[in-house]
């Protein structure tokens, strides 16, 4: 192969933006870089994008139907996944954390009940040997 593809982006639907921007800035540093009533554009501390669409009140994304489940963040530093764990837990947001096989994983869920994937170390620090039970859920 010739060439080397990167997700660069996701698009992720939400019942109310201007919560989930307020979300993903409080908990993950993110800075909306375009936002209206309908959409807007986050953009994480490394450059990812976050696209939020908002659907209203619809029924919520089905954890284990056909689809993206769940976005999975990383720390440097097992400090900062305890400084994590506290904003969301200072925030309302339930954690969970699971270590195995040398990767502490914290989750959460956003204010849509998404699920939220927290890991340390980053797959290039620690390659993955397995596939977690925390992924299947």
């Amino acid at each position: 192969m010739s060439y080397e593809a990167r997700i660069t982006s996701s698009v992720v639907f939400v019942s109310e933006v201007s919560r989930s921007v307020e979300y993903y800035r409080q908990v993950f540093g993110c800075t909306a870089s375009i936002q209206n009533p309908y959409s807007a554009l986050v953009i994480t501390p490394a450059g990812y994008q976050i696209y939020l669409i908002a659907k209203g009140d619809r029924t919520p994304h089905p954890s284990g139907g056909i689809g993206v489940q769940a976005m999975i963040w990383t720390v440097r530093t097992p400090a900062e996944l305890d400084e994590l764990e506290q904003v969301m837990t200072d925030g309302g947001h339930q954690t969970y954390s699971r270590t195995t096989h040398g990767v502490r994983f914290l989750t959460s869920r956003d204010p849509d009940g998404i699920r939220i994937l927290v890991a340390h170390p980053s797959p290039e620090e620690l390659p993955r040997s397995v596939v977690d039970a925390v992924l299947h859920v």
